[in-house]
């Protein structure tokens, strides 16, 4: 110890005036309220945002600063995001599918012409050794939803030779003919083909159902990203409540200093605490910018705005019963309603297969009804009287001896439901799993936060009352500095569980499915 401060202490304990003195001067230069500027509320757990600290706030993001919700976040994101338009166009492209399948009931138009000329020599002299031909049709074909195979076709051929043998010469024979196809074995009246239209649209239900998980999924995950920037900006007010109360205790130090009150090695500490606090104030900046980015990025917002939250991490207590949490994730999860239709669309495929395994049995039936005449307004206007008339009627069976491959496929069919069966008792399980963690975590940080809150209250309380001895000399700057170390790792810790907390309230609202409930107008 220098001769200087003994002396000091000398004449202190000496003189009462003159240390009644010293305590006027220090009262004066290193109030309470120097201690207090940039302090956290009374509450730990309200972190109200001052009007102030956001205008500070928006100053050091620029002018074009953006204030923004988390609702405001989300939907934006529903229309903006990359995420949610690859989602959608997923289930797009699915839909297309069913016009694939119902194509087997599309109409068909088909047509030809030909001309053919034949001046080969002939064996008999009473054939024509220059013949020609030329034929035209048209047919339309239609697959009805019964399995009906529905055909209409029109003909005409036009003959012509040199033979003088011939009744008719040119002649034009024209026809009109109709054909129907009945099966009633596989594909009985047309249970195959409906059968199929009716898995695509399944299918397509099921992909619904996984374009909305995607999206909630993807909510979840913005909401998240957005908690942790209010996250960093609490921090980063933390920090700089630190700093400040670092920088005012250092230039007590300075005055304390210079009237020969500390030692110089307290006031060495307390300039590196100010260094020290600089240093963590700068890492809090560029956190706070990197959860910043990662959120723009999420939500597809311009690289050159700058936001900054609008909501805080408040405590907000969740007074759901777990039974009631299992109620709604069984009604609205979107992954278990995905199960669900599977197991459907695989009980619809097997009955397909399974129709499909008997052998090929249709019904035959066709009537024409023709005209032959030298002229071709007179032959086509035959092909409409019932006495140039043509019947025919049958039956058509095709039974596949060994029949191998549409067995192989009723069984792979059959596995693949009961392995359906089974992923759906897994996903309940998975639920019940998932639904429980997530609220017992909700419970769990609700409970160690009220501890939190108060650990930070004590912690301030004790700060309080050790710079009020340090005003009065008694206490020291390292004890000061250890105090608001203590201060800052609560509520650094407090505010960490309320992230926490609040990621475990988006965590167990992804698990019961409401978060896609919670926005589906504006999807």
């Amino acid at each position: 110890m220098s001769e200087f401060t003994k002396k000091i202490k000398k004449n202190v304990s000496a003189n009462v005036c003159f240390s009644a003195l010293v305590g006027f001067l220090l009262l004066c230069s290193f109030s309470p309220e120097a201690f207090s500027q940039g302090s956290s509320a009374n509450n730990p757990q309200a972190f109200q945002v001052d009007p102030a600290v956001d205008a500070a706030v928006n100053a050091r993001l620029g002018k074009g600063a953006r204030k923004i919700s988390i609702n405001d976040c989300v939907v934006f994101s529903i229309y903006h995001s990359f995420d949610v338009e690859l989602a959608k166009l997923d289930l797009y492209v699915k839909e297309t599918d069913l016009m694939y399948k119902e194509a087997v009931f599309d109409a068909f138009i088909l047509g030809g012409a030909s001309y053919a000329e034949d001046k080969r020599q002939q064996l008999s002299v009473f054939a024509a050794d220059d013949k020609q031909t030329n034929e035209y049709y048209v047919e339309v074909e239609k697959t009805l939803p019964t399995g009906t195979e529905l055909s209409a076709k029109w003909s005409d051929t036009r003959s012509w030779s040199n033979t003088v043998y011939t009744s008719k010469n040119p002649s034009h024979s024209a026809e009109l003919l109709f054909e129907a196809v009945q099966p009633i074995g596989k594909n009985i009246f047309g249970y195959v083909d409906r059968g199929k239209v009716s898995l695509t649209r399944l299918a397509i239900e099921s992909a619904d159902f996984e374009m909305k998980d995607t999206i909630e999924t993807f909510i979840a995950k913005v909401e998240k990203l957005y908690w942790e920037l209010v996250f960093e900006k609490k921090s980063l007010e933390i920090y700089e409540d630190m700093l400040n109360r670092a920088k005012t205790l250092y230039e007590s130090d300075k005055k304390n200093f210079n009237i020969g009150m500390i030692e110089k090695v307290d006031l060495l500490n307390s300039e590196a605490n100010v260094e020290k606090r600089k240093a963590e104030f700068i890492a809090s900046e560029n956190a706070y910018r990197r959860a910043e980015e990662n959120l723009k990025l999420a939500i597809n917002l311009e690289e050159e705005t700058r936001i900054f939250p609008e909501e805080s991490l408040d405590f907000e207590y969740m007074d759901k019963t777990l039974p009631y949490c299992l109620e709604e994730a069984f009604e609205y999860r979107q992954d278990y309603k995905e199960k669900k239709k599977d197991v459907e669309v695989m009980g619809l495929d097997l009955l397909i297969k399974a129709n499909e395994k008997w052998p090929e049995v249709d019904l035959n039936a066709s009537l024409a009804m023709n005209g032959v005449e030298v002229k071709f307004d007179k032959a086509f206007g035959k092909t409409t009287v019932a006495d140039n008339t043509y019947y025919y009627a049958g039956i058509e069976v095709n039974i596949p001896v060994e029949n191998r491959e549409a067995r192989a496929e009723y069984k792979r069919v059959n596995f693949e439901k009961e392995k359906a069966i089974v992923e759906l008792k897994e996903k309940e399980r998975t639920i019940i799993t998932e639904v429980g963690n997530a609220y017992r975590d909700v419970r769990t940080f609700q409970t160690s936060l009220q501890y939190f809150g108060r650990a930070v209250e004590l912690q301030t309380e004790k700060l309080s009352e050790e710079e009020k001895r340090f005003e009065y000399g008694r206490s020291s700057t390292k004890r000061i500095i250890d105090y608001q170390r203590d201060l800052l790792m609560a509520e650094l810790e407090n505010a960490l569980f309320l992230l926490k907390h609040r990621k475990a309230n988006v965590e167990l609202d992804k698990s019961t499915g409401i978060i896609y409930e919670k926005y589906k107008d504006q999807i």
